[in-house]
């Protein structure tokens, strides 16, 4: 269990991190991380990625293919950890026979991932532990993204609002 002395990473400063990772702005993402973070994803396919190389590892390669777009939906921050709820869009340049969790897709289709988040973090307020739960995932098609973004976003908290379309 953290300890009482972590430092709190409010919402607002999450707001960064959520625009570094949507940018792929991956050297300012990875500064919220610990530097020996863990990221658990809800695929039993994938392995817990251990540091930050092995996130970058991980990603690059589905962010050369797909723009990703991360809309939080619900943000709780208590006790050294951090909780989001999450809707992440997938907006293909390319037809990938295996795109996130196994879906077939063609350039132009968006795939939609419901899930939540729990950040555990250090005592300098980095993340150390990212733990993702997937409600349900769903194939979309080709879709209207910014209307798909603005469908999330009228879920969300007002001032959790990345966008705005």
């Amino acid at each position: 269990m953290p300890s009482q002395g972590h430092t709190k990473l409010d919402a607002q400063h999450f707001l960064g991190y959520m625009r570094a990772f949507n940018a792929a702005d991956y050297p300012a993402q990875h500064a919220y991380y610990a530097d020996d973070v863990e990221l658990v994803l809800p695929d039993p396919a994938i392995p817990t990625l251990k540091g930050s190389s092995a996130i970058v590892d991980h990603y690059k390669p589905i962010h050369a293919s797909a723009d990703e777009t991360v809309i939080p939906i619900i943000v709780l921050s208590d006790r050294g950890r951090l909780f989001l709820e999450m809707e992440s869009y997938f907006h293909y340049k390319e037809e990938v026979q295996k795109a996130v969790h196994d879906y077939h897709v063609y350039a132009g289709d968006v795939v939609r991932i419901h899930c939540c988040a729990i950040y555990e973090l250090n005592d300098d307020g980095k993340m150390k532990c990212i733990t993702c739960h997937l409600f349900s995932p769903e194939l979309l098609g080709q879709v209207d993204i910014k209307d798909k973004i603005r469908e999330s976003e009228s879920r969300a908290d007002a001032d959790l609002r990345l966008y705005n379309y």
